[in-house]
């Protein structure tokens, strides 16, 4: 949280020095150009779109870090991750028409021009529909299957857990702080992978977290906490595992 909201005010200092106090340098391609080419930028409209870019962006990190603090983490990591990727390329276009070095005599955008933003714009997208696919099979609940010898856990970062390694099982109504993650994804209360638990160490979640019952499975190096969508469902995950046990 703290880290969002850091990097929102640096964004929000950023735009004001951009905007206010005209460090153009502080813009990225306009700081790499020649002075000859930036002799046909008009910097002071450029420099007010990046600075409102940079007030817009610190916006959207400040509230995505007090929504992660309100326990809003699912909301905050959207508003994170979906305005970025819808404002950072209409600004890369907007930002065209400010510099001539890229447009024809009638105005209009260079062939060159059209090409880089067409990549760009196309990679963008790839990474984002990448992302909203990764959120969407991590979000998914874990398929879990147990038998006499094992317990299967699928999706992401899939596991087996031998019954002849489980000391204890416990139906839990609350679990303890989740510390850092080690490795493992991490969408709002959505927790899966390896990470440190205060007062029990490291070990590895499949939750959605403050969504009790938890089934707390005490390994003999390690644990392994799941829950499911619904009570009944975590309920009979539980009975299912301690009959087998």
């Amino acid at each position: 949280m703290y880290v969002t909201i850091f990097v929102g005010i640096l964004c929000i200092l950023s735009g004001a020095l951009v905007k206010y106090f005209k460090c153009y340098w502080l813009i990225a391609g306009y700081n790499t150009m020649s002075e000859e080419k930036r002799k046909n930028v008009d910097t002071e409209a450029l420099g007010k779109l990046m600075g409102n870019y940079m007030f817009l962006l610190g916006i959207i990190f400040i509230i995505g870090g007090v929504l992660t603090f309100k326990d809003l983490k699912t909301i905050g990591t959207i508003l994170l991750t979906v305005p970025i990727f819808i404002l950072t390329p209409y600004v890369i276009v907007k930002a065209q028409k400010y510099d001539k070095n890229s447009l024809e005599p009638d105005g209009s955008l260079k062939k060159s021009t059209k090409i880089t933003l067409g990549v760009f714009i196309g990679f963008t997208m790839l990474i984002f529909i990448f992302v909203i696919v990764l959120l969407g099979y991590g979000a998914r609940e874990p398929k879990v299957t147990v038998d006499n010898e094992m317990i299967k856990i699928g999706g992401m970062y899939a596991a087996t857990v031998r019954t002849d390694d489980i000391v204890d099982i416990v139906l839990l109504d609350s679990i303890p702080k989740v510390l850092r993650k080690d490795n493992g994804f991490d969408f709002g209360n959505i927790l899966r992978g390896y990470f440190d638990l205060e007062g029990i160490g490291k070990g590895r979640l499949y939750i959605n977290n403050g969504k009790p019952p938890y089934v707390y499975l005490r390994l003999k190096k390690s644990f392994v906490i799941i829950n499911c969508n619904s009570i009944e469902e975590t309920q009979n995950l539980y009975d299912k595992i301690k009959k087998v046990l």
